[in-house]
């Protein structure tokens, strides 16, 4: 588990020549690591040549305080203080290979060995004495018992090391030497400066590796028996690296890496990691790379992130967490003697007392300034309520009405909040995983969401209510050994043909050593000691496969890392994906099997040559040469090295769904079995798959001798995400998946010169594709219009070929986008009767969704006149499709060339999606519109005379192709269009030349075309905006005055309120009541635990049909799940935000969780429960506008200080035209057919911001992109600072949404006002360069992308910071102990009154302080430009500050938002 710390960047200074020089520049300094490869062959100081080297950079005054480490002993580099301009120009000194920032790396948080079949009396070899592993870690507690070196004799001769000696500390002949590392310096009060564990991590991993055998070991009776570690007998060298408060900084692990390795280990144990990083810039890999090549084998933990690996280098082996037969259950007993079984490691005895139960909600505390609304939802009506949820966090709760009693919490915790506030146990409502049960510091059981209801209604219906929290039982898991959640999956994020993880180990529910003074759950307060403990983490895998890989080491000392790895792969227990849908990637080869691995009768080894071979698919020569210290390393034309052919004990191949695939493997094995020996191919593959091994017959006649072979895959893939087979010679088994997958090649700009494109795209894949008969085949599209690059399917290998050629910017897969899912105008403040320009209707607005319903009355061309004469573009007409003078333009998109059942071949739209978006935008007003009645009144869009050209790229399944995207981008600028909406996204931030959306709108942006995207639907998490180039508008969902509540009224005629769009009337019918957890569909397995959540085909037909199902969990899926079995309604309950309402096919209900208890007492206490569902009925949402809980949030992940989103717009019930064949609530078999829906989400947002920029566009047809984006973010209706805020002039309020900007980003859009900004911020296509020179990308990249003399100046590159991009905001990301101090440079161009004075207006919160030099402007002409600066100075002491910047002249306010945050 990861440990808490804070990050702190004051650095301390021994000596200084100058102090006041050296204080100045220690402002923006931190600790970066300069990597420069191998050590120098020859006698050289290398102290001394990394100061002259810092001497060049900082100054000789500076240099040698500004030295942290010198590495010197296994690899050379060092680790200094530099500024971001000082790393740089670092970076580009001859030798040197990465500079990169000393970042923190996180600790990835006993029967165990039985369980794998590794007993205690196994096998052994004389030679596990001298078997050294370093356990990277936290320290260690050498008193424990498990450390006890009785019966060893001295150190290996070959041990090199030392030990670092203090009162606290000594090594022994187990722990034969130890060090710690701090490299900054700076120690916090109370830290313990020696390598004695200082957390009880590292004696945890320790001991699970090396520990000795412990008979009796138990955490409290837990885990009863022999504690002990896979090589009892190996020795320890231990290098503590990581701290309670500070992680586990790069610097440190380095050193550490650095030291290991000249000192003699064996094994390296790294159960620590951090994000995914190229392998030169991370630590770790780093680190492993140098020790592979001096013999020695890296060990890591995957990560405890399911959906981030963090360790995947190939010369290292990465461990993922599976579970074995051990559990534990903690029962809660009420007062009435009911109990309910729940999970937690509860090591307390109440002994059945019972204690006063106490609902957290129930219990604010109020002089913190909390309320029982502290999740920052609302009630129906817009106040706050205590059915909102209490997570009990933090100092929330109040401790006269909490102590002495138990607490019920909402969700996870680590019981922190209830022992400060002096609560004597805890109950989580549908907490943790089981398998991530952990040790609390009081008594705590964490119960199903079933269960909590139960409670919930206990305590509701009980005067006095009771309970009693039972000391924790162990109990049999029957399903293992599985992958547990936590545990990192791959693929792999950099060379996803390599496989990550290697292996599963065990690493859940873990018992071993733990230092007597480190309370059992860490938490400060808790009083209990022990000297084993139970965790669980990849980070409790990791040290047996460290300790697998050191016993098999002890048999064979002479093998390869490589090797040592090829065999405890090969040898892997097969795992099933019955239990771990992601199959090889949780699971890696398997289970591993210690045993077996010392025997593996083939090996497949690497060695160094091959890695550089491997690398040079990624790194140039002359930088492999640095990083091996060997002259002679070079890339090889012959070496084209590529993954798949790596001589790896696995296969991996991608490809796309029923793409045919063809790919061969390479591989060669090493006999180290019986000497005369025939080894046969045995295969399995699965249906579609043909996998022919050549030669499927190895004869060996000699140990040692290499025999190689060629695999072939054919075939094609269904839709599974991984498909599984094997290959297995004789006893060891290797993974063969699929796929190939359309690649996008983006080649930047059009060649200036008359070069047909299509051609030369022809020409390059005859380079990279070997059979040229399928190169034809292989092209998809070119893009030719308006910028360079095309879509072909190619293997991975053929892609990392293609990314190399000359003139290629990036090369990246064929990606699916999500589609981002009115009054509304009104409601913004933006009538009917508005003030318009007369060019509106030459204004045209490109479309990107899923196309349209020409004959809809929104888009009826009556009063239009023909298409402007600047419109370039056409209309394929299909049988049933014609363009009209609304409708001037449309075309589809579909590059894999695959139709489902109701795809409609044309840009006919019949899903409804792109029908609403357009007509949001520019549709013609319709009266009397509604959806059955509802929000009853005048649909039309932001510009009505606006014309419409229509992109379909969003098909029924909701899929966006990156390939037609592309092509749309490429037809669209090439047509003439104004502006460009698209109402899509992807799923994880890109790099902005890897992203279709931001290509396309760069090019977009370079013609005078504006983008309006939407921010994504990953709300409420941050950073989890998908729409961020600077040059976008992206825009964020808000609120409008609407909302729709749907009743339930029970036999009892008790009546609960609750929400959804329900278009049915049941006319007060009542249907029988069931609970879906009692109706399972026993015909497709064990779906009890499904079945109470309604999920797909979990319900049985027969018993659900007619009735009216209660599910305890709301999705679209179990909505589609009751329709289809028939059921006559649905009552949903959960804890979603109340803003979130859907139609559904059936009538339905969502209900809070304590309406829904009620519900179920009553289903409970009656014999024959019946209920009716309610039409809906309208009502006002007194507290919009705000943000809803859907819509994604900033920071901006890829450009942290450049605020996202930009701004908000109406996203929430918005009613407009639909498409009459799709079902309103989206699900196949709902006969209701509309001409106008209510849906939800960003995409409705979107169009709103598009014709907003289209209607300024009308006014000022010659404003750029960035001044109309500008006009629109400073006139947006924005947050006051103060908190204080008025529904009218400042909607937006942190008190509503405390992300704040990152939220709402400007504010609520004002298109009014935005028409006469009078400052604009604009941005120039050299701003934008200068701004891309500062990411990272080089002058031969941008000139490709914009096909012009674009350079990168150095100045430019280490000054075109994200901050000083001329940008309508202000964003500053700092670390939580650092003092601010930064400038922002701006320049407004005056397009107010000709003669105008502005006076800067700031507002900012107490610990900011924010001035603006000059603070008037004075302006003599309209178009003139000045400039100004914006200092920031003070301590941020939250996750965001909100501060403003308004330039008012009498007329205009212009405002600026200022977000100065917290790195998270």
């Amino acid at each position: 588990m990861a440990l808490s710390w804070f990050l702190l960047l004051s650095l301390t200074i021994s000596t200084l020549l100058n102090i006041g020089l050296y204080s100045a520049a220690q402002d923006d300094r931190k600790a970066y690591i300069v990597y420069m490869g191998d050590s120098p062959k020859d006698e050289v100081s290398m102290a001394q040549l990394h100061v002259n080297m810092l001497q060049n950079v900082v100054g000789s005054d500076i240099a040698p305080a500004s030295r942290l480490h010198s590495y010197k002993r296994s690899f050379n580099g060092f680790v200094a203080k530099l500024t971001g301009k000082e790393a740089q120009e670092m970076a580009g000194k001859e030798g040197v290979v990465s500079v990169f920032p000393s970042e923190k790396q996180e600790l990835h948080t006993t029967r165990s060995w039985d369980f794998i079949g590794f007993p205690q009396q196994v096998k052994r070899s004389t030679l596990e004495s001298d078997i050294i592993i370093g356990v990277i870690d936290t320290g260690i507690w050498p008193q424990s018992s498990s450390f006890d070196d009785k019966g060893f004799g001295p150190p290996p001769s070959k041990w090199k090391g030392s030990c670092q000696v203090s009162s606290n500390f000594s090594c022994n002949n187990k722990i034969i030497g130890a060090k710690y590392y701090k490299s900054d310096g700076f120690f916090v009060k109370g830290e313990i400066l020696s390598p004695l564990d200082s957390d009880g991590h590292g004696t945890h991993t320790a001991s699970a590796a090396a520990g000795g055998l412990v008979s009796g070991a138990s955490l409290f009776g837990f885990g009863l028996g022999t504690a002990r570690g896979g090589v009892p007998s190996a020795r320890l060298a231990v290098y503590k690296v990581c701290w309670p408060y500070e992680g586990c900084q790069d610097a440190d692990i380095l050193a550490a890496f650095d030291d290991a390795i000249a000192d003699g280990v064996d094994i390296i144990s790294v159960s620590l990691g951090s994000s995914a990083r190229d392998y030169f810039q991370n630590s770790i890999a780093i680190g492993a790379f140098h020790a592979m090549r001096k013999g020695i084998l890296t060990s890591t933990s995957a990560g405890n992130n399911p959906s981030s690996l963090t360790n995947f280098s190939p010369w290292s082996i990465s461990v993922a967490a599976s579970t074995m037969d051990r559990n534990f259950v903690t029962n809660v007993q009420l007062g009435n003697d009911k109990i309910y079984e729940g999970t937690s490691i509860n090591t307390f005895d109440m002994k059945n007392k019972q204690f006063p139960v106490i609902y957290g909600g129930d219990a604010p505390n109020t002089t913190a300034n909390y309320d029982s609304s502290f999740s920052s939802r609302f009630d129906f009506d817009g106040h706050s309520f205590d059915e909102t949820l209490r997570y009990c966090l933090g100092d929330s709760l109040d401790k006269n009405l909490v102590k002495g009693k138990i607490v019920l919490c909402d969700g996870y915790t680590l019981g922190t909040g209830a022992q400060s506030a002096g609560a004597v146990g805890v109950v989580m409502s549908g907490g943790a995983s089981g398998k991530l049960a952990d040790t609390y510091p009081l008594p705590l059981s964490s119960l199903s969401l079933e269960d909590s209801a139960k409670l919930y209604i206990y305590l509701n219906s009980s005067r006095k209510p009771t309970a009693s929290i039972w000391k924790s039982k162990e109990k049999s898991d029957k399903l293992d050994p599985y992958i547990a959640s936590y545990s990192s999956r791959g693929p792999n994020p950099i060379t996803p043909n390599i496989l990550k993880p290697n292996l599963a180990a065990p690493g859940a529910y873990i018992l071993a050593a733990w230092p007597l003074y480190i309370p059992v759950s860490r938490i400060e307060g808790d009083n209990r000691i022990a000297a084993y403990n139970i965790l669980s983490g990849t980070s409790m895998a990791c040290p047996h496969a460290s300790a697998a890989a050191a016993y098999v080491k002890s048999f064979h000392p002479t093998w390869s890392p490589a090797a040592i790895k090829s065999s405890l792969m090969t040898t892997a227990k097969p795992m099933t994906a019955d239990l771990n849908s992601e199959a090889e990637f949780a699971y890696g080869s398997g289970l591993i099997n210690p045993l077996k691995a010392a025997y593996p009768g083939l090996v497949y080894d690497i060695d160094e040559n091959d890695y550089v071979n491997f690398l040079c698919g990624r790194y140039n020569a002359k930088l492999l040469k640095i990083i091996t210290g060997n002259s002679k390393s070079s890339c090889s034309k012959g070496g084209d090295g590529t993954a798949s052919d790596l001589n790896y004990p696995a296969f991996v191949v991608s490809a796309s769904p029923l793409e045919s695939i063809n790919h061969v493997f390479n591989r060669t094995v090493t006999n180290v079995g019986s000497p005369t020996s025939t080894y046969k191919a045995n295969l399995v593959a699965p249906p579609g798959l043909k996998i022919t091994v050549n030669p499927s017959v190895l004869s060996f006649t000699s140990v040692g001798e290499k025999l190689s072979y060629a695999v072939t895959v054919q075939g094609t893939v269904d839709r599974k995400v991984v498909v599984s087979a094997s290959l297995v010679w004789d006893d060891g088994a290797c993974q063969v998946r699929s796929p190939i997958v359309p690649y996008i090649v983006y080649m930047g700009d059009l060649p200036k010169d008359e070069v047909s494109t299509s051609p030369l795209h022809f020409n390059m894949l005859q380079k990279v594709i070997d059979k040229s008969h399928i190169v034809a085949g292989s092209l998809l599209r070119s893009y030719k219009r308006s910028f360079n690059g095309f879509a072909a399917k190619l293997t991975k290998e053929e892609a990392q070929k293609m990314a190399r050629m000359e003139g290629v910017v990036s090369v990246f897969p064929n990606r699916k986008k999500k589609l981002h899912t009115t009054r509304s105008w009104n409601f913004i403040g933006f009538p009917q009767q508005v003030k318009r320009s007369t060019v509106e209707s030459d204004i045209i607005i490109g479309m990107f969704d899923s196309g349209i319903w020409p004959e809809s009355s929104s888009f009826d061309d009556k009063g239009f006149g023909p298409p402007p004469s600047k419109w370039k573009g056409t209309c394929e007409v299909p049988s049933n499709f014609t363009c009209n003078n609304k409708i001037i333009g449309a075309k589809y998109y579909r590059s894999i060339g695959e139709y489902r059942q109701n795809d409609i071949k044309s840009p006919r739209d019949s899903g409804g999606h792109g029908t609403h978006t357009a007509s949001t935008a520019a549709g013609a007003a319709v009266g009397t519109a509604s959806l059955s009645g509802f929000a009853h009144g005048t649909a039309r869009g932001g510009v009505p005379s606006a014309r419409l050209a229509v992109y379909k790229i969003c098909w029924n399944d909701e899929e966006c192709y990156d390939v037609d995207i592309l092509a749309a981008f490429d037809d669209a600028i090439a047509d003439g269009v104004d502006i460009i909406s698209a109402s899509l996204g992807g799923f994880d931030p890109d790099n902005y030349f890897t992203n279709s959306i931001a290509i396309g709108s760069l090019h977009a942006v370079r013609k005078g075309i504006l983008t309006s995207v939407s921010a994504g639907n990953g709300g409420p998490s941050l950073a989890s905006v998908t729409n961020f180039s600077p040059w976008i508008l992206s825009v964020a969902a808000s609120t409008i005055d609407r909302q729709f509540f749907t009743k339930v009224q029970l036999g009892d005629h008790k009546i609960y309120e609750g929400i959804s769009i329900n278009t049915f009337d049941l006319n007060n019918k009542t249907f029988p009541l069931i609970y879906g957890g009692d109706f399972p569909n026993k015909t497709k397995g064990d779906y009890e635990l499904l079945s109470r959540y309604c999920e797909k085909n979990s319900l049985d037909k027969n018993r659900v049909k007619g009735k009216i199902v209660f599910c305890d969990r709301i999705s679209d899926s179990v909505g589609q799940e009751a329709f289809r079995a028939g059921a006559a309604g649905v009552i949903f309950q959960g804890r979603l935000a109340g803003d979130v309402v859907n139609s559904f096919a059936l009538p339905a209900t969502y209900l809070s969780v304590r309406h829904a208890a009620k519900i179920y007492m009553y289903m409970n206490s009656t014999r024959k429960p019946i209920a009716s569902i309610w039409r809906s009925t309208e009502a006002r949402n007194r507290l919009a506008p705000y943000i809803p809980a859907f819509s994604s949030r900033g920071p901006n992940p890829v450009s942290p200080n450049i605020l996202k989103p930009d701004l908000a717009a109406p996203g929430v019930q918005i009613l407009a035209a639909w498409s009459p064949i799709a079902p309103i609530s989206f699900v196949l078999g709902d006969e209701r057919t509309e001409a106008y829906n209510i849906i939800t989400g960003t995409s409705m947002a979107c169009p709103h911001a598009s014709a907003a920029a289209a209607y300024v566009k009308s006014f000022h047809p010659s404003w750029s992109p960035a001044a109309i984006k500008s006009s629109l973010m400073t006139t947006g209706k924005g947050l006051i600072p103060t908190g204080e805020y008025n529904l009218t002039t400042h909607p937006m309020s942190t008190n509503l949404n405390p992300e704040g900007e990152f939220a709402y980003g400007s504010g609520q859009i004002n298109p009014v006002k935005a028409l006469s900004p009078g400052l604009l911020y604009d941005v120039e296509e050299i701003d934008y360069v200068k701004f891309l020179c500062g990411q990272g990308y080089d002058t031969k990249t941008l000139r490709i992308i914009t096909a012009d003399k674009s350079s990168c100046s150095l100045s430019e590159e280490i000054n075109g910071s994200a901050r000083d991009l001329n940008y309508p905001a202000f964003a500053l990301t700092v670390s939580s102990s650092e003092s601010v101090s930064h400038v922002f440079s701006r320049t407004v161009t005056n397009v107010g009154s000709p003669n105008s004075t502005y006076k800067a207006n700031l507002a900012a919160p107490e610990g900011l302080k924010i001035t603006v030099k000059p603070s008037v402007l004075r302006f003599t002409s309209v178009g003139q430009k000045l400039s100004y600066e914006l200092k920031v100075k003070g301590i941020v002491d939250k996750f965001v500050e909100s501060a403003s910047l308004v330039w008012d002249d009498g007329i205009f306010q212009v405002r600026s938002p200022i977000a100065i945050y917290l790195e998270y």
